[in-house]
């Protein structure tokens, strides 16, 4: 991926700004419009109310939603909460999609009994890593379980990924990992056509999390 369109890592400010550029300038690669394979083989497993943190345009928020869920979507970047609004809306379902920076979850008053994480949580690092796991442990409900799809420690990753240990400490609190596997996805269309074979055959690691009673 050319330099300028490196997906924005580590600083919350300079996400912001370079997400929002993504959207308003590229194809982004995770925007396929619906969920990635993974959280449809489990879907029986995701009951409402469901959080889609970091739902991008909603593919993944109106999947479940369309299976009779209560979904709330939350993103950061403007542009794409507006384009899951007119998505759901073309679908004649009622999602509630809020513009929310998900570093705010330790404030937030709401509670779910599922969490949807598809490409967020390798974005943090750090304390904001820490920061956003404190938020999850907020708003899931005790014996809730997060879905996590994540970028692995394969360096061909833009930005960086996370390693296998690096997951598991992340979630060493108060959290049991249940399962964790690498699974394969697909990419935008559009994107493979610009830039085709960068994301081919590319696993992430897919985890199920229960946080704990």
């Amino acid at each position: 991926m050319p330099e300028d369109r490196e997906l924005p890592m580590q600083n919350e400010l300079s996400a912001l700004s370079g997400f929002t550029k993504i959207y308003a300038e590229t194809n982004p690669p995770w925007d396929i419009g619906k969920p990635q394979p993974p959280f449809v083989a489990v879907a029986d497993q995701v009951v409402s109310p469901v959080l889609d943190a970091g739902c991008g345009t909603g593919g993944t928020s109106i999947f479940f939603a369309a299976r009779g869920e209560q979904v709330t979507g939350i993103d950061f970047v403007e542009e794409a909460i507006r384009r899951a609004r007119a998505r759901a809306h073309e679908h004649g379902l009622a999602v509630e999609f809020l513009v929310k920076d998900a570093m705010t979850l330790r404030d937030w008053d709401k509670s779910f009994a599922s969490v949807i994480d598809s490409g967020l949580f390798h974005v943090y690092a750090g304390d904001e890593r820490k920061r956003y796991v404190q938020g999850l442990a907020r708003v899931l409900r005790r014996g809730g379980r997060l879905f996590l799809y994540s970028f692995n420690d394969d360096p061909a990753w833009p930005g960086g990924g996370v390693s296998r240990q690096e997951l598991c400490d992340a979630f060493s609190e108060g959290w049991e990992v249940e399962s964790l596997e690498l699974a394969g996805g697909e990419v935008n269309p559009a994107f493979e056509a610009e830039f085709s074979g960068m994301l081919t055959n590319k696993k992430m690691w897919f985890a199920i999390i229960r946080r704990k009673e």
